[in-house]
């Protein structure tokens, strides 16, 4: 995972390749060094979790990870308590990331999307620089979490397309459906081993706030990163950001269903459909803005950004 973070390697002067015992390949998976460490059952879990806790030397006794209750957290905030178990028996000095019950079910959901892989659209791209002028970080990412990687399908200030899931602070998040945040990655028994933290790209805030479909499945999250620790962090923006980027997969899903059975209608017939151009004057909320914006990017129409940054700037406020 070379070059993991244009600004990191900026700032820091040097390469922010994971060490070579973390990551073998630019694409590979974290895996323990043994299908053995590998094997743990919900009561081994709750064991490791409970073990870490007394004897982990990396477990501080307070933890500045924070789920949102509201729109604003601060440390004063913060809570003693993880509430779902962490596993630290796969020979890495971080946990596992958590197993969603319902994994198998939020796969095909996002694969339903047809997103993961496709080109870079101007309205996920204006969503980062959004998020990331609102918390002022120079990392924003909007994101979707595949079986075994974390795929970025928008950012700002990242010079990779992709991270191993075993790593993503996001792996996390996506367990609920509240945001999550990190004020100190190094005072987080979670993240203060992980080589995001520990190595050139010296993570030590994080925010993220879940992209949650419809039917309850949370696919993806808009998140920001910062190399430097916080003591607040509003959520508002973030929290918006991340319902309009549900709503624009949404209607992105929608734009590429209704062109494949116009084309599929075309085959049958031999008839050309032409779409009938909007009534002349028509009067657009930002809603139906952005869902414009959405399918002319869809069709590969060119939307200016400026214009676009308008639209979505209406529909946050």
């Amino acid at each position: 995972m070379s070059c993991i973070l244009i600004h990191a390697t900026k700032q820091n002067g040097a390469s922010a390749a994971l060490p070579p015992q973390i990551v073998s390949s630019s694409t590979s998976v974290i895996r323990p060094p043994s299908e053995q460490a590998m094997r743990y059952s919900s009561r081994d879990t709750v064991d490791s979790r409970k073990h870490s806790e007394h004897t982990n030397p990396y477990s501080p006794h307070e933890s500045f990870v924070e789920r949102s209750s509201g729109r604003h957290l601060s440390r004063g905030d913060a809570s003693d308590t993880i509430d779902y178990p962490l596993d630290f028996s796969w020979g890495y000095a971080w946990p596992k990331p958590p197993v969603l019950p319902d994994e198998l079910d939020r796969l095909a959901m996002l694969r339903s999307f047809d997103i993961l892989d496709s080109p870079t659209e101007d309205v996920f791209d204006i969503i980062c620089e959004l998020a990331s002028n609102a918390l002022k970080c120079p990392i924003a990412v909007v994101s979707l979490i595949d079986e075994d990687r974390q795929w970025f399908k928008a950012s700002v200030g990242l010079a990779q397309t992709e991270i191993p899931r075993n790593v993503s602070f996001c792996a996390h998040t996506i367990i609920s459906k509240e945001p999550m945040v990190v004020l100190d990655a190094l005072q987080d028994k979670r993240f203060m081993k992980n080589p995001l933290v520990t190595g050139a790209a010296s993570i030590r805030f994080y925010a993220g706030s879940p992209i949650c479909t419809p039917s309850g499945h949370v696919i993806g999250t808009v998140f920001v990163f910062d190399n430097q620790p916080r003591t607040s962090c509003d959520l508002a923006t973030l929290e918006k950001l991340s319902n309009v980027a549900m709503k624009n997969l949404e209607d992105r899903n929608r734009a590429r269903s209704s062109t494949m059975s116009m084309k599929d209608g075309a085959a049958e017939t031999t008839a050309v459909v032409v779409a009938p151009p909007p009534p002349p004057n028509a009067q657009l909320d930002s809603q139906d803005l952005v869902v414009q914006a959405a399918n002319n990017t869809f069709d590969g129409q060119v939307v200016a950004g400026p214009k676009m940054e308008t639209m979505l700037m209406d529909l946050l406020c």
